[in-house]
């Protein structure tokens, strides 16, 4: 037996040899499958879903997603419990060893209301108690701060100056407490402060943050609607994302010129592509809104990401 296995070994390896140089010789050349689409730009991606960091399986999933999807900064909820027990850890950690930054997700209406920035510093103070007793890989980066005033009763009416006025108030003191405990503040902002509220917008640029996050949501004009944003960040040495939107239309009163849900992701980088060519500036970055209907696209292209948690 020891004989007879050293010679159908070399017969088999001789047969495929053989087979090999058949293909080779007789058939005609295949032709290079082609590139998957990737995006060229780095991408946020923010994330509701504060069960996503309690599993395994969820977090590899995500970094999948994230691989594919270019997500290089990751906006995530967190619930108290996760911050207060450490369990973040193994999550961001895990984030970061997929190329992911990790910040934190919060905000209310209602906090515009607070001009000393009360509720969003209190928050702030449990991410940062968090990256005290956390190791250096598995810190949070900073806090992604989804405060909208437009959203309450005096945006319509004649108090619309004195809640932007506490509003950009509250956010300094937002900024000026995040920044003393290492974290980085990205407020979110719509694309039409420049219009209602300019001196606001250009006052929480300067002073109030480290970059603004700028909700970009209606493709017919996508250069314009950020031009004044980008325009203040260059001055002032400050950041800017443009979120694009992926919910479908119908949903929170989009429309279809809203989202990219119809037009692809493709469609989105190329965008991206373009705007990065267009405004020329290297501290302009891009974010998905939101996880779940990333994901839904990603899907719909052949990709599966079975392991996200309480997806909708």
């Amino acid at each position: 037996m020891k004989r007879i296995l050293p010679a159908l070994a070399a017969a088999a390896v001789s047969a495929a040899l053989t087979a090999v140089l058949m293909r080779t010789v007789f058939l005609p050349p295949q032709p290079e499958p082609e590139p998957e689409p990737a995006p060229k730009a780095a991408f946020g991606v923010f994330s509701w879903n504060d069960e996503i960091p309690l599993t395994e399986e969820g977090r590899q999933a995500l970094a999948l997603c994230a691989g594919r999807a270019g997500v290089t900064a990751l906006y995530q909820q967190f619930s108290d419990e996760m911050l207060e027990s450490g369990g973040a850890g193994d999550f961001v950690r895990d984030m970061g060893q997929a190329g992911v930054a990790v910040y934190a997700l919060m905000g209310e209406a209602e906090w515009a209301y607070d001009s000393g920035g009360e509720s969003l510093v209190s928050e702030i103070e449990k991410v940062a108690e968090y990256n005290r007793r956390a190791g250096p890989e598995e810190r949070i980066a900073g806090v992604v701060a989804d405060v909208e005033p437009y959203l309450l009763d005096e945006w319509d009416g004649d108090g619309r100056d004195e809640l932007m006025d506490g509003y950009l108030a509250g956010m300094s003191c937002a900024f000026q407490y995040a920044s003393r405990s290492g974290l980085a503040f990205w407020p979110c902002i719509p694309t039409f402060y420049d219009a209602s509220a300019p001196e606001v917008l250009e006052r929480l640029i300067e002073t109030a943050c480290d970059g603004v996050a700028v909700m970009n949501y209606n493709r017919s004009d996508e250069y314009g609607q950020i031009a004044r944003e980008v325009g203040y960040a260059r001055e002032y040495g400050k950041g800017v994302v443009c979120i694009y939107e992926l919910q479908p239309a119908g949903r929170h009163d989009l429309e279809e010129i809203n989202t990219y849900a119809g037009q692809g992701l493709e469609a989105l980088w190329q965008s991206a592509d373009r705007l990065e060519k267009q405004f020329g500036y290297e501290h302009l970055s891009f974010a998905y809104h939101y996880l779940d209907p990333l994901v839904s696209m990603l899907e719909d292209s052949g990709q599966s990401y079975d392991g996200l948690p309480g997806r909708q």
